[in-house]
């Protein structure tokens, strides 16, 4: 595939008033995010590693990590990048929706288990098989940022089956309660057999977005069946995975509920994704909002605040996956988010860019339990899940953008009471349009251009403000409140 003629782009550090935050911001985007990208390898490549080889060299891993880093790189302008990534990781789907967790092409197997003959590895080599829910939920995904992003009907409706093939693979792992199997979401090491809880979580907001995207595409019965199942899915969560004023980690065919690791990043993924009752949500927040047993090393986000005290048979080779990972850390920021909890997001983030600041602006894949402040991590120096949260994290919650599917653009900032003193923005870019915004403690400020008028919807405060901007100069604009 040849490249197109790249866009004119220009990345702007944002404006916050946190030198350290925004410092890690330049670095996590220029050295690590657009350092992974590989035009050599094919236009659309990146690695997981700023240093294109950990991990291998020309290696992609869709599942998780291809999600984390194509939101980041439409943050950062290069849609091209992402939609050719798409089409190139659509190749491995097979006929019954199954996406592949690996890439590796030349590699004839992982830990003896095969990689097929076209490079995809579809089995996990753990008991359990777990990941295998992880396909469809990052393919769908990617599919609603990128189309929130392009505004694309044709290709969205081009898409459509291909989304909806991945949604019925999942759809298959879930059984007529409402549990979805898979056994871990994102870990391997302990794998969760069989119903962990942030696969439901994952699962029931995959479902339901898909049914949204189903909506804009036409595809009324498409639409209403993912809508049921997620329905189905929040459901069963909020009736099994609920005990004792937090959620259940996981539920094994043989010992039943799990739920004794201490608090879990499954109680952040159930409020993040809206699956817990408004009850539960509140009996949960505050026991969670303070737990500084969530971070090994200084870093967020542990996957459980009390490790020690898992047993023997609940792991299949080693403690790989008792640490703190990026994923965990977006999942804990989503949920602040949502309660909007500025002052906790930005102490994440300054614990994040320390560690990358101590690494000469690298982060590593996990970080163990260790002492408090060490910031002593596992796995390769360059692994690009905590930059690409980082720029995920100020974009989508600090600032608070989000692009709708009706193609109107929200900015709902969540930051301390201190950045709306000082004030704080970004420059977003997206098809061919310019927002440059302020936001400080009398609105929000700024200019457009584009081609075509666009609606802004902003949160002042408690109050929701909408405007429409014109198309085809540059205007300036002032929402107050």
């Amino acid at each position: 595939m040849l490249a197109p003629a790249a866009a004119s782009f220009e990345l702007e550090r944002p404006e916050i008033p946190d030198d350290l935050v925004a410092e890690a911001y330049d670095k996590a985007a220029r050295q690590n995010v657009l350092a992974a990208v590989n035009d050599k390898v094919f236009y659309g490549y990146f690695s997981v590693c700023a240093d294109g080889r950990g991990f291998g060299y020309g290696y992609t891993y869709p599942s998780l990590d291809g999600h984390q880093l194509s939101d980041a790189l439409l943050w950062l302008g290069r849609t091209g990048i992402v939609k050719a990534n798409w089409e190139y990781v659509r190749k491995f789907q097979k006929p019954n929706g199954l996406l592949p967790i690996a890439i590796l092409p030349g590699k004839k197997e992982v830990m003896g288990t095969p990689v097929e003959a076209n490079g995809g590895f579809y089995t996990h080599w753990a008991e359990g098989n777990p990941l295998r829910a992880l396909g469809s939920t990052t393919y769908l995904h990617n599919a609603d940022v990128l189309f929130r992003r392009t505004g694309d009907r044709q290709w969205l409706g081009e898409q459509i089956g291909s989304v909806n093939l991945a949604l019925e693979y999942l759809a298959g792992l879930t059984t007529p309660e409402g549990r979805v199997g898979g056994a871990g979401y994102y870990i391997e090491r302990p794998p969760r057999i069989e119903w962990d809880g942030v696969t439901q979580c994952y699962a029931l907001n995959a479902f339901a977005r898909a049914a949204a995207l189903n909506r804009v595409a036409g595809e009324t019965a498409a639409a209403a069946r993912w809508s049921r199942l997620s329905s189905l899915i929040t459901a069963n969560f909020r009736r099994e995975f609920w005990t004792g004023g937090r959620t259940v980690e996981y539920i094994n065919p043989q010992h039943g509920r799990i739920s004794n690791h201490g608090l879990t990043d499954v109680d952040w993924a159930a409020l993040a994704t809206g699956a817990l009752r408004p009850g539960q949500r509140q009996a949960l927040w505050p026991r969670v909002r303070r737990e500084k047993k969530y971070y090994f090393g200084g870093m967020p986000t542990a996957i459980a605040t009390e490790p020690e005290r898992y047993q023997a048979w609940e792991f299949n080779k080693d403690h790989h996956d008792l640490a703190a990972m990026g994923r965990v850390w977006y999942l804990e920021s989503w949920a602040r988010a949502n309660f909007r909890d500025g002052d906790g997001i930005m102490e994440s983030l300054r614990r994040v860019a320390t560690a990358g600041k101590r690494n000469g602006w690298y982060w590593r894949e996990r970080y163990p339990p260790g002492a408090e402040g060490t910031f002593a991590g596992s796995g390769p120096n360059t692994y690009c899940e905590y930059p690409a949260n980082l720029i995920r994290i100020v974009n989508r919650f600090v600032m608070g953008v989000e692009f709708g599917l009706d193609g109107v653009l929200t900015i709902a900032p969540v930051a301390p009471e201190t950045f709306f003193r000082e004030g704080f923005g970004q420059t977003v870019q997206w098809r061919n349009a310019r927002l440059a915004f302020r936001i400080h403690s009398k609105g929000i400020s700024g200019t457009y251009s584009g081609p075509r008028a666009q609606r802004i919807r902003a949160r002042i405060g408690e109050k929701w403000v909408t405007r429409e901007l014109a198309g085809g100069s540059t205007v300036s604009f002032e929402i107050r409140g």
